[in-house]
């Protein structure tokens, strides 16, 4: 059991603690709100006129009452009242009772007004905001280094775009109703001050526990679940994605179940945390019902002893008194639900924070010479490159790609053929050493200038669901007479005007109602319509059969005539009429030379070539 001293301490510890999380909270919210601070001090503005104009409206109730049951205006000499009698003389009736019901029509028309206006405006910044927001976090992505997506999980990075930035705009406006309700809030503790500073203390202390009530609530339970459906929501997007993707094998294996059961478990814990959370944000409105009413009957008890004898003429300040009493208890239930939901949301609030201030993957600069011709030659000097948290990648790699050539590089998997790929196309740097395009280092170029020198086609060929003329194109505005050019070259628009809309066929999700050749052909036509001087072909028959493999390289034989060509070889059969193949084994380039020259050495290029053919 822990002494005083240790219990002092560990309560001081857990204070402290609860400090710096509502303070980060706070800095949480100021950091996406910060940007927005004018569009919210005009917000801000119009909150004040609204709160003024309902406690106004609520203060006449005592005219009103006081003229109706002609009880002797106990309550003449309060601010806010004088201030209506003044404003009702105005109104050229006689009557006061009339002149105060005309005057009460008019601020109704000016509340009514004003919380339109509210009501406009309020969602357009929203909007605005959360509309921005995402645009923001789609921006990092396009701006982030090619190691970023390699570090993050594609569900997450998919909920993060598309759903975590919907929390800020629920907290935007959870925040700006919550200033219409603190505002007035205020405003009324004004007038019950006016009309009672003892009935109002009582009021305010029991706010002030339902306040630290539902803080506590806030911190221990609303925050806590939020985090765990974040987390529960991250995952199951995580396990479609992936069952998606990968539907072919995993129906192969028969392994479904597994993923289902991957899928329940997190479902089950993100609607665990959201019914805990519902339960436990309804409490709150429980109590202060009980806090309210409770503090009302008090106080009528209290009058009737106290002042037995004026207990009537004090009915219209009295029921003034409770009328703003009931107007208060929605705004503190709406604003104690509003902390209760703002905790909540924060865990998806941090998300995109850290999203957008992680620094660490925009490590790719670009240069500001640019490249409008490829002259000589690219060279690879000494360049050594490693992934986190593996093995040397590429150990002193030094070799040349000359213009007009097919240069190949060779070597079993993992060996590093990909990676070369990777620094060329800057998704990546050298940790050491340099790569040189015509004498100048790859980092001096402006990476935009580059690459549209540069065709690349990789294993995985993406295809999206659009049409092919659409996947041809790829972004560029290219006509329609380029786009079939590019298509010719890839041996592609024989099977393209076979296809019942031809080029304006839609293909489906990642190019499902296409063969594997077929989507290779597009993803050469793709490379060529950009008229490219650089060839980079990073196993492009890697995944096809025989027959499509012999259609697809006819195509690249092709294209290769009019570009400097680098091909990542799968298989060697390929790559014989290779004016030079480079053999990489473990990160080392082991031979150079053609393929007569490589196979009569007898060395690693022999053996795998041998292995294949066997």
């Amino acid at each position: 059991m822990p002494g005083f001293e240790g219990v002092l301490r560990l309560t001081a510890s857990r204070k402290a603690e609860m400090i710096e999380k509502r303070t980060g909270w706070v800095k949480i919210v100021w950091f996406f709100l910060k940007p927005y601070k004018y569009y919210l001090l005009i917000l801000l503005g119009l909150c004040l006129i609204i709160g003024l104009l309902e406690t106004l409206h609520m203060a006449l109730l005592y005219p009103i009452l006081n003229a109706s049951l002609e009880s002797g205006g106990v309550g003449d000499n309060n601010l806010f009242f004088r201030i209506l009698n003044d404003v009702a003389e105005i109104i050229p009736v006689d009557d006061v009772l009339v002149s105060s019901c005309i005057l009460f029509v008019i601020l109704t028309i000016l509340y009514s007004a004003s919380r339109l206006l509210y009501a406009n405006l309020a969602p357009r910044v929203t909007a605005k905001i959360v509309r921005e927001y995402e645009q923001e976090v789609f921006r990092k992505y396009t701006t982030s280094d090619y190691r970023f997506f390699i570090d993050n999980r594609q569900g997450d990075l998919i909920y993060r775009g598309s759903q975590a930035p919907q929390f800020i705009g629920n907290t935007v406006i959870a925040l700006a109703r919550s200033a219409v309700e603190i505002i007035l809030a205020v405003f009324i503790l004004f007038l019950l001050v006016s009309i009672s500073w003892k009935g109002t203390i009582a009021v305010v202390l029991a706010g002030a526990g339902y306040y630290y009530f539902t803080r506590y609530l806030s911190s221990r339970i609303s925050y806590v679940t939020g985090k765990g459906m974040r987390r529960a929501i991250e995952n199951e997007n995580v396990i479609m994605n992936e069952y998606i993707t990968g539907v072919k094998q995993i129906r192969a294996t028969q392994s479904s179940t597994e993923w289902r059961n991957r899928f329940n478990k997190a479902a089950t814990s993100r609607w665990k945390n959201w019914s805990k959370n519902q339960f436990w944000s309804q409490v709150p409105a429980r109590l202060l019902e009980l806090l309210m009413f409770g503090t009302i009957a008090v106080i009528v008890i209290i009058i009737k002893v106290q002042y037995p004898d004026q207990f009537f003429s004090m009915i219209p300040m009295f029921g003034t008194f409770a009328f703003a009493v009931f107007k208060l208890l929605p705004k503190l239930s709406a604003t104690g639900t509003t902390l209760m939901n703002v905790a909540n949301w924060i865990p998806n609030l941090e998300s995109v924070q850290e999203l957008l201030s992680d620094k660490t993957y925009s490590q790719i600069k670009s240069g500001t010479t640019k490249l409008t011709r490829f002259k000589n030659s690219i060279e690879f000097k000494d360049v050594s490159f490693t992934h986190i948290g593996r093995a040397s990648t590429l150990n002193n790699i030094s070799s040349g790609i000359k213009k007009d050539n097919i240069t190949a590089i060779a070597g079993s998997s993992g060996s590093g053929k990909s990676t070369i790929v990777d620094l060329l196309l800057r998704l990546y740097d050298v940790d050491e050493g340099q790569i040189l395009i015509d004498g100048i280092n790859i980092k001096d170029y402006d990476i935009s200038t580059f690459l549209a020198q540069v065709g690349f086609v990789g294993q995985e060929t993406f295809i999206f669901n659009a049409s092919i003329r659409d996947n041809i194109a790829f972004g560029d505005e290219a006509s329609n007479d380029e786009i079939i050019e590019a298509a010719r070259l890839a041996n592609a628009h024989e099977f393209i005007e076979q296809l019942p809309e031809g080029y304006d066929t839609i293909v489906g999700d990642r190019g499902l109602r296409l063969s594997g050749g077929e989507k290779q052909r597009i993803a050469i036509a793709r490379a060529m319509v950009r008229k490219p001087q650089i060839l980079i072909l990073d196993e492009a028959t890697s995944s096809l059969d025989n027959v499509s493999e012999a259609i697809v390289q006819k195509a690249i034989d092709r294209v290769s005539e009019s570009c400097t060509t680098l091909v990542i070889a799968h298989r060697l059969s390929t790559i014989r009429n290779a004016d030079i193949i480079y053999v990489l084994d473990n990160g080392k380039i082991v031979e150079s030379g053609t393929h007569e020259e490589l196979i009569s050495q007898k060395g690693k290029y022999c053996e795998l070539y041998n292995r294949e053919e066997a």
